[in-house]
């Protein structure tokens, strides 16, 4: 795609649901960077070239969270603590892994905890800088933004000057590792779930997790002018694209499948025009979601990198 875009895949293993009612294995990895769809019929890989996908990395379904982190998020969390902006997507269909990815499990730490942990292990290693974190959780519902750290709802985002801002937006200082994850879990309390017909456990909404890392360096004076550094790490675990014959959906959650799908649409029209280089003339007017990140994508193009997990 773009130099400063780079989508990984991830395969899940069949989850029992999937086991119990005999679905096939439809996708198989031959190298790190190529998916081949299996012919259902021949069990082997597809000859047309059609069923070939090229990505810039692929994950097998025995991939742990930690290789996910380890090739594609660990490069970013050196760059932001230098001052560059970073945001890692977790996309995909509902069901298919992208808060297990992001959060983890009780036997697995998710992305977001491997982050946080390299964070404070590259400023222990920079003991020339001094540094201050903070971190803020939203929340977007059919829409509608919640600061996940305090409850409040319907926040308004504001753009002046090519400058996004969430008005009585929250962020809590944290010091430590253990702080960070415990706002996250905190926010993740609040976060709107529900069952539907392919996931017990389903996100209907999306959430953006920010940490904020301010610095500067040590060896100034109070008669030097201090440089401070500042730089945004988004983590976005994206609601799953939905299709209602396989959800179930009704009521309720239609409206949620629908507002889902429209944000992700919007969405799509930010990664593609950054993947070709071009800026948005009306950046995220279609749904609060890419306008909140635009932010770290359009504007500040540039010194930002896009790790997609999909």
């Amino acid at each position: 795609m773009c130099d400063n875009i780079l989508v990984a895949v991830r395969l899940r293993p069949l989850i029992e649901r999937e086991i119990t009612f005999g679905n096939p294995i439809c996708w198989k990895v031959e190298n790190s960077n190529d998916v081949y769809q299996i012919d259902p019929q021949t069990k082997k890989i597809s000859e047309h070239s059609s069923s070939v996908f090229k990505f810039d990395h692929v994950f097998d379904m025995k991939a742990t969270n930690m290789d996910v982190y380890e090739k594609v998020t660990k490069p970013l969390v050196d760059s932001a603590v230098n001052g560059f902006n970073a945001t890692i997507f977790a996309y995909g269909q509902t069901s298919s892994g992208k808060t297990h990815t992001m959060m983890g499990s009780k036997t697995e730490r998710g992305v977001l905890e491997l982050v946080v942990n390299e964070i404070f292990e590259a400023i222990e290693s920079n003991p020339d800088r001094e540094y201050l974190l903070r971190v803020s959780f939203i929340e977007i519902y059919q829409e509608q933004i919640t600061d996940l750290l305090t409850g409040s709802t319907r926040l308004k985002v504001s753009d002046t000057h090519n400058e996004v801002v969430i008005k009585e937006l929250s962020e809590e200082m944290c010091s430590t590792p253990d702080s960070v994850i415990d706002v996250m879990k905190k926010g993740e309390k609040l976060r709107h779930i529900a069952c539907t017909n392919m996931n017990e456990r389903s996100s209907r909404s999306h959430t953006i997790f920010r940490i904020i890392i301010e610095s500067r360096s040590r060896c100034e004076t109070s008669s030097d002018e201090i440089a401070i550094q500042l730089s945004h790490l988004n983590l976005v675990d994206l609601a799953g694209s939905e299709k209602v014959n396989q959800t179930g959906a009704t009521g309720g959650r239609f409206k949620e499948g629908c507002a889902i799908n429209v944000s992700l649409s919007a969405l799509g029209k930010v990664i593609d025009q950054l993947s070709k280089n071009e800026r948005m003339k009306e950046p995220g007017k279609d749904a609060i979601m890419p306008f909140r990140t635009v932010d770290n994508l359009t504007f500040e193009e540039w010194q930002a990198k896009v790790p997609m997990f999909k």
